[in-house]
């Protein structure tokens, strides 16, 4: 059994799905079963997991990973992951020496195409990771590896929904290259 399993990719890619599929059969299982999220992310809601088409789970909101050993359970649900902050040594203890199993989402990008938070060192330790793909908002191919932010932003983290969109790799780069020819064009 994979004991630390990482779901990630960009925005709109079925992240939240999965891990809601995973909390499902957990349950089935009758495993004892915790989920959590960043107090950050407020897109839908305080104290919920939710996701675009299949449902919603209620969630402990958290800031760090330190405030997982405050709860026991035998599955670990945490989404939103990059925005959590704390030592990627906790999960790794609680997978290997209690035998704790996680389901994890997050996005392993900033819409600038840095790694995001937490997530390299996440992915570094996962049993198993699984990166999915989105359709992409331009050229409509199930290719979008990237979130892109529709406008300016002058931090990595602008929580929202409606603000981004799933690009593909070719698409990115256009998008890019148009931001910087007008960027340059409307330079004082």
């Amino acid at each position: 059994m994979n004991q630390i399993n990482v779901y990630t990719g960009p925005m709109f890619s079925g992240k939240s799905n999965a891990l809601l599929s995973a909390y499902e059969r957990a349950t089935i299982a009758k495993k004892k079963v915790k989920a959590f999220k960043p107090k950050l992310d407020t897109r839908f809601g305080k104290d919920v997991i939710k996701s675009r088409r299949f449902g919603e789970i209620e969630a402990i909101c958290i800031t760090s990973l330190k405030e997982l050993k405050k709860y026991d359970a035998d599955v670990y649900i945490i989404d939103e992951f990059q925005f959590l902050e704390g030592d990627i040594k906790i999960i790794q203890d609680l997978a290997d020496e209690k035998g704790k199993v996680f389901y994890i989402s997050g996005l392993d990008m900033t819409a600038e195409k840095k790694p995001f938070g937490l997530m390299p060192q996440l992915l570094a330790i996962a049993d198993n990771i699984e990166k999915f793909v989105a359709i992409c908002h331009d050229c409509a191919e199930e290719n979008a590896i990237y979130s892109y932010y529709l406008g300016k932003k002058d931090t990595d983290i602008v929580v929202g929904n409606h603000e981004y969109i799933p690009l593909c790799r070719k698409c990115m780069q256009k998008r890019l290259k148009q931001d910087q020819a007008y960027e340059k064009n409307h330079k004082r």
